[in-house]
């Protein structure tokens, strides 16, 4: 059963992504800017978080008066 999934997955990879060079150029493309903008929204709702009530926008009204 394994086998036969593993082979499906292969197979169904191999031709639709790897068999033209245009469609493996443009699935790296695709990867690569996803990866990018899902780890920088991730990183930045972490480090937000962490550094919460220390940015400037958290402390601004105690300094500057409108």
């Amino acid at each position: 059963m394994v086998g036969y999934f593993t082979r499906a997955v292969s197979s169904f990879t191999y031709r639709n992504f790897f068999k033209k060079e245009s469609t493996y150029f443009t699935a790296i493309v695709v990867t690569g800017v996803g990866f990018s903008i899902v780890f920088n929204t991730a990183f930045d709702k972490y480090w937000n978080n962490k550094t919460a009530g220390t940015k400037w926008v958290d402390i601004k009204d105690r300094y500057v008066q409108n």
